[in-house]
């Protein structure tokens, strides 16, 4: 069965060659991550741990222990190989705009009484016989007051999809 997925299908779209190469032939590129996604996955973990917290204790953390566990995951995943595209900008300056994401979010939406029900949720689409779509939701959420589920996709691009 043909499993499919947001990135897979964004990657086909840019090239069919690269496609091939990274799915088809499983060959892994040299760069694999570049300073964007790695802004992206952290502010990703700092949140994760946020409302699994949350679910655990019944207790939202303080602002500064996100930002903590913010800084180690960037520490833990960074590396030198990492790229850097927008040359007038450093890793600091990555760093520091996940920092100011983490602040603005946790000022927004505190004191966290959402009824998260789901963290990095894997959800499977039949789309035919021989073939399925798969994405992870970041959080899942029932609104109890309009009796509604809603999904949260966390985003750090600079530009809206």
């Amino acid at each position: 069965m043909g499993v499919y997925s947001n990135s897979k299908l964004k990657t086909f779209e840019q090239c069919k060659f690269k496609y091939k190469l990274r799915y088809i032939d499983k060959i892994i590129p040299e760069i694999e991550k570049s300073i964007e996604a790695h802004l992206g996955t952290c502010v990703h973990l700092a949140l994760e741990w946020l409302y699994s917290t949350i679910q655990e204790t019944g207790n939202a953390p303080e602002l500064d222990d996100v930002i903590t566990t913010y800084s180690k995951a960037w520490v833990k995943e960074y590396s030198d190989s990492i790229i850097i595209t927008k040359k007038w900008m450093s890793a600091a300056d990555y760093f520091n705009k996940g920092i100011k994401y983490l602040i603005d979010y946790y000022e927004s939406n505190k004191p966290f009484q959402d009824n998260t029900i789901a963290l990095e949720k894997e959800i499977l689409v039949d789309l035919s016989d021989e073939h399925q779509l798969r994405g992870f939701i970041d959080r899942l959420v029932y609104d109890k007051e309009k009796d509604e589920y809603e999904i949260h996709d966390y985003k750090t691009s600079e530009t809206a999809p």
